[in-house]
């Protein structure tokens, strides 16, 4: 692992605990310092799981094990009257000096 050399102003009660610790440990007071950065920023860079997710219950326990085969056909129906080369119409539009346009 690359280190940095850094300073790192902390109150006195606080350096007091950490040294406290680090002699507890039996580990330097600078890798408790990494850790605690390491865990910090890796805590407050964490993606939140959008609010919306867990809200609803589809009453299937198990859903997700099986989605494979529940979606299994979906979307086909109807599909044998359409053809390869059709292209969806779209609708003419009027633009700012009232010419007509496809889009």
């Amino acid at each position: 692992m690359k280190t940095i050399k850094t300073t790192v102003y902390l109150d006195a009660a606080d350096y007091r605990r950490l040294k406290s610790l680090a002699a507890d440990s039996g580990r330097p007071a600078a890798e408790l310092v990494r850790e605690a950065v390491a865990e910090y920023t890796a805590r407050v860079t964490e993606r939140p799981w959008p609010r919306s997710i867990g809200i609803m219950n589809s009453g299937i326990p198990d859903l997700a094990e099986r989605y494979e085969e529940m979606m299994d056909g979906f979307g086909e129906e109807g599909l044998e009257d359409c053809q390869d080369d059709a292209r969806p119409t779209l609708p003419r539009r009027r633009n700012a000096a009232g010419a007509e346009s496809d889009t």
